[in-house]
């Protein structure tokens, strides 16, 4: 049973405390759509702008199952603070690049730290929640993420028009002051540590993040305009996988492996993880398809685009908050997943039906797209931890957020890929050869989304109780 650890906060306390941290690693993550075209062409170099959002996404989906496994052994605190740090240093370089490249390196560091937040928040509330609760708690969790994610394209935009692009980067500043001082008041030192450095698997840690790196790149390069069957692209591709398959070697007779292999076998972590992937898919490669297709099919500025995603940005908390509702109420979290990912998947349909030019509709259609998607934020999560026992609540969320951001980065690449291909279409040269580019990648958007909502009948009834942590953990 996970229970309160001696002498901590209330959860109330904990979780209220851990709302800066989730807010900041939202914003940071998503803030820049609006703000890609602007940026590129001030660092004279617009070819590049797709690797400052996959930079970070990368760095994010390389880090996460490694913070985890070491919030297991060490706690959470100090891999918060640890994670806020990078963050806040990723965040001053990018404020001060002078070039892409240096900006990416500089995205790379910020998604090295405000990228892992979310799931280190996620795995100090499970420390101190059980049962039911967590279900609401992880709603208010997913609210408030997805509020800032969504919110933050509005914020970029209004900055780079009225400010300074730069004044994207320096909002995080006093957002990670913020989010380390409560962190430090409200995070027990050790809560739940229980390893020594010598246990950690560091050779397996290195080869996943090798691998897994180089994989990203690979299927990223696609949505940067090369071809899936390129050279490189392939050549990169290989290398990540001979590494992967050093890691799943290392693993399986590691002492403390970075992500045990058994969590692979447990039918709910598993569908779990597919399903996020899915959502995460659909939820930021629509965050960037959206403004480019405004911008490059309707000719609107940076604070019209973000203007007209504030349907999208309320209507997906409003779907995380209502799951974590009816998650107190009915143990279904794989049919409530799979309504949401099928009501996203009617929404992205009706869209690609549009005629064009038809923004109004484009715009109410994000209300539904955004409630669906909504709806799995805390279900997926709430499922997975309530599957595997106590010790293992920091690894199994971490394994989500990894498929989360793993879903993101594919989603990024093959959307874009579709919609924008090597970069000549952004010119608008052949509108009606862009629309239909636009049109195959929302599509490709829906298919996900409906495969998502068949893996997610396959979470079935799962008991978030207390006595669920029990079982699993002897499991």
């Amino acid at each position: 049973m996970s229970t309160p650890q001696t002498g901590a906060a209330s959860p109330h306390r904990v979780v209220a405390g851990l709302m800066p941290a989730i807010f900041l690693g939202a914003i940071d993550g998503s803030m820049l759509p609006a703000a890609l075209l602007t940026i590129g062409r001030a660092l004279g170099d617009a070819s590049l702008i797709a690797w400052v959002m996959t930079g970070y996404l990368v760095a994010a989906t390389v880090a996460t199952p490694v913070y985890g496994k070491l919030s297991d052994l060490y706690g959470r605190r100090p891999m918060l603070i640890a994670a806020l740090a990078m963050a806040v240093l990723g965040s001053v370089l990018s404020a001060a690049a002078q070039s892409m490249p240096m900006l990416i390196g500089a995205r790379v560091l910020q998604g090295l730290g405000s990228g892992v937040l979310f799931a280190l928040a996620q795995a100090a509330m499970a420390d101190v929640v059980s049962g039911p609760e967590r279900g609401r708690y992880q709603g208010w969790f997913s609210s408030v993420f997805a509020t800032a994610a969504l919110a933050a394209p509005l914020a970029g935009g209004l900055l780079t028009e009225h400010v300074s692009w730069r004044a994207v980067f320096l909002l995080n500043l006093p957002l990670a002051l913020l989010a380390l001082w409560s962190v430090r008041r409200v995070v027990p030192p050790r809560a739940r540590g229980h390893g020594e450095a010598s246990a950690i698997d560091w050779m397996g840690a290195g080869l996943l993040a090798a691998g897994l790196g180089i994989a990203l790149v690979a299927i990223s390069r696609v949505g940067h305009g090369a071809g899936w069957l390129d050279r490189d692209t392939l050549a990169l591709a290989a290398l990540g996988v001979l590494l992967l398959a050093g890691w799943v070697g290392r693993e399986s007779g590691a002492r403390e492996p970075i992500v045990p292999l058994s969590l692979f076998a447990n039918r709910i972590v598993l569908a779990g993880c597919l399903a996020t992937l899915s959502n995460f898919f659909v939820l930021l490669g629509c965050t960037v398809l959206l403004p480019l297709s405004m911008q490059t099919l309707g000719g609107y500025r940076p604070d019209e685009v973000a203007a007209r995603l504030i349907a999208l940005t309320l209507s997906v908390p409003a779907g995380a908050f209502t799951s974590g509702r009816i998650m107190l109420r009915t143990p279904q979290i794989g049919r409530l997943t799979a309504a949401g990912l099928m009501l996203a998947t009617l929404a992205l349909a009706a869209t690609v039906a549009l005629p064009p030019g038809a923004t109004a509709l484009q715009t109410a259609l994000m209300v539904p797209l955004g409630i669906g998607l909504g709806l799995t934020l805390p279900a997926t999560i709430v499922g997975v931890q309530a599957a595997v026992g106590p010790s293992m609540v920091g690894v199994a969320t971490s394994l989500v957020a990894f498929f989360r951001s793993l879903g993101g980065v594919l989603g990024v690449a093959v959307l874009t890929s579709l919609a924008v291909g090597a970069g000549d279409r952004l010119t608008g040269t052949d509108p009606a050869a862009l629309q239909r580019a636009f049109d195959a990648a929302f599509a490709c958007a829906a298919a996900v989304a409906l495969l998502g909502a068949a893996v997610a009948l396959r979470l079935g009834p799962v008991r978030t109780g207390a006595r669920a942590g029990s079982g699993a953990a002897r499991s």
